[in-house]
């Protein structure tokens, strides 16, 4: 052997060791990255939104409407009444009940609670007083619905801690499933 090639096979063995020490020192921490792994048990429930019921009982020509927050969440609620043509509802035939109620009727034809309702609570009674017309009682209708329509959504809060409802808030979910997935 000659003294070129020895010098080569040092050189090589060196560079070798060289790159054996330089990345086995960081092999370690790499292969701990790659094997490192931990374990979870249990499981948590998740509430989406809001849930609320409507309860509704009728007396003497009046209709009393409370709504219960049935859900696991703090929420506001909102009602809507409709009735036939034949039955016209105004200011005067819909009425909040008890001392300090809470129910404001806006611009866009809801009424709104403005209270936040804690699980388990119910909004005070809102009532909708039905007048028989004398139109009525001519075409001998006997029969007649005042549907009521309720919609509850979470408590949201400002920066400065302000609770505030978003009607407009939905819970979109993708679809899975079909042609092309």
């Amino acid at each position: 052997m000659n003294r070129k090639q020895s010098y080569r096979k040092w050189t090589a063995l060196l560079t070798a060791l060289a790159l054996i020490l330089l990345f086995g020192s960081s092999l370690k921490d790499s292969l701990a990255y790659f094997t490192t792994y931990t374990t979870t048990r249990g499981s948590a429930r998740l509430a989406l939104g809001p849930r609320s019921e409507i309860e509704e009982t009728i007396e003497r020509q009046t209709k009393q409407i409370q709504i219960e927050n049935t859900g696991e969440t703090d929420c506001f609620v909102r009602a809507r009444i409709y009735a036939g043509s034949l039955l016209q509802l105004t200011e005067r035939e819909i009425v909040p009940e008890g001392g300090g109620s809470h129910w404001r009727k806006d611009g866009d034809g809801w009424w709104y609670y403005e209270a936040i309702l804690k699980p388990g609570e119910k909004t005070n009674v809102l009532s909708v007083k039905i007048d028989v017309t004398r139109e009525m009682m001519d075409q001998k209708i006997d029969n007649f619905n005042v549907v009521v329509v309720q919609e509850s959504t979470l408590v949201l809060y400002r920066e400065d801690g302000t609770p505030y409802a978003d009607w407009e808030l939905s819970i979109k979910s993708e679809e899975r499933g079909g042609a092309g997935s």
